[in-house]
């Protein structure tokens, strides 16, 4: 009776023994595949993490990579970014789901800070959203380095696109993002072109009008050539500076003919076009005037604005460069 009373004595001391490494022992890989595809299948590709599972799923061994956002979409908390990014990470989640390939070597999981507080602490993790992606430790896909990845989301953004590009690096395969349509936008848009065609029916007189006119082109015209020979597109290029101050003065021409100013190609312009305007009154508008007095002084009056044009023209041009040889009054 005692030697059996000893033995059943050993025999609980053992189990109470090893009951909590029975307890305690991790899922096996099978088990957490498992359960991964099941919570993919059932929330349309992404896995609902609490702080238990987050630890469960990226702990090794790991044949599957997994991108887990880490975001906080309570109201109290009012994470603006965190709404905008996780219709975007389901999207892509749902894609790959979708696209064709194998959706066990990827998973997609969203940890919610009300339910994930120690991990949050854990990581020392003070703002929202972020996201890791584990690579697999073993298998045909493992990586040399089973460090995760930090999506910089001040860098890449938070569209779908620039996340799928991020995952395609690491698995070296695409992810199709297939954005469902948006109705209403097209409704808009249909309703907006109709809405054109209509308006453009109604005005089509008025618009023809005005595009038959002669004058409206030649001002069109002529307003492009003075923008194009004063060096507009040069600036728009070269993305040269409106002004400069040197020495605490502003300067409006830049020295030297392979240097120029916003302002200057302004300021050439204008001389162009006055200079323009008054070999235009000399053959046009002078030979109509009736009067001879007044047409004499319509000659010296256009006469002297083009001498003007190009006095300042000349002086603008040894401002540039004090080697020019050629002045005219000033």
């Amino acid at each position: 009776m005692i030697k059996n009373f000893v033995v059943f004595i050993f025999i609980l001391v053992s189990l109470s023994c090893l009951l909590p490494s029975f307890i305690n022992a991790k899922p096996t890989l099978e088990t957490k595949v498992h359960k991964l595809n099941e919570e993919t299948r059932k929330n349309q590709g992404v896995v609902e993490l609490d702080s238990n599972l987050y630890d469960e799923f990226v702990s090794a061994p790991r044949n599957y990579s997994i991108a887990i956002l880490l975001t906080a979409l309570e109201p109290q908390i009012n994470c603006v970014p965190c709404k905008e990014f996780d219709p975007e990470f389901r999207l892509v989640a749902n894609s790959w789901l979708w696209s064709g390939n194998d959706p066990s070597r990827l998973y997609f999981g969203i940890l919610d800070f009300k339910n994930g507080r120690e991990i949050y602490a854990r990581l020392n993790l003070n703002n929202a959203p972020t996201l890791f992606y584990f690579p697999p430790t073993i298998g045909p896909f493992a990586q040399k380095v089973f460090e995760q990845d930090r999506y910089d989301f001040n860098r890449r953004g938070f569209t779908a696109e620039s996340l799928a590009s991020f995952l395609a690096h690491h698995l070296g395969t695409e992810i199709p993002i297939n954005r469902p349509l948006n109705y209403f936008s097209i409704f808009l848009s249909i309703f907006f072109l109709l809405a054109g065609l209509a308006m453009l029916k109604l005005m089509y007189p008025t618009i023809q009008s005005i595009i038959l006119k002669k004058n409206i082109w030649t001002a069109l015209s002529l307003v492009i050539i003075l923008m194009m020979i004063s060096g507009h597109m040069w600036n728009h290029i070269r993305g040269a500076p409106y002004i400069s101050i040197h020495s605490g003065k502003v300067n409006y021409v830049a020295h030297g003919y392979s240097n120029q100013l916003g302002i200057e190609s302004q300021i050439v312009a204008l001389i162009y076009g006055v200079s323009a305007l008054s070999v235009v009154s000399l053959i046009i508008s002078v030979p109509k005037i009736e009067d001879k007095t007044k047409q004499r002084f319509g000659v010296y009056i256009w006469m002297g604005i083009l001498v003007i044009m190009s006095s300042i023209l000349f002086a603008l041009f040894r401002l540039k460069n004090p080697g020019y040889p050629f002045r005219l009054f000033i």
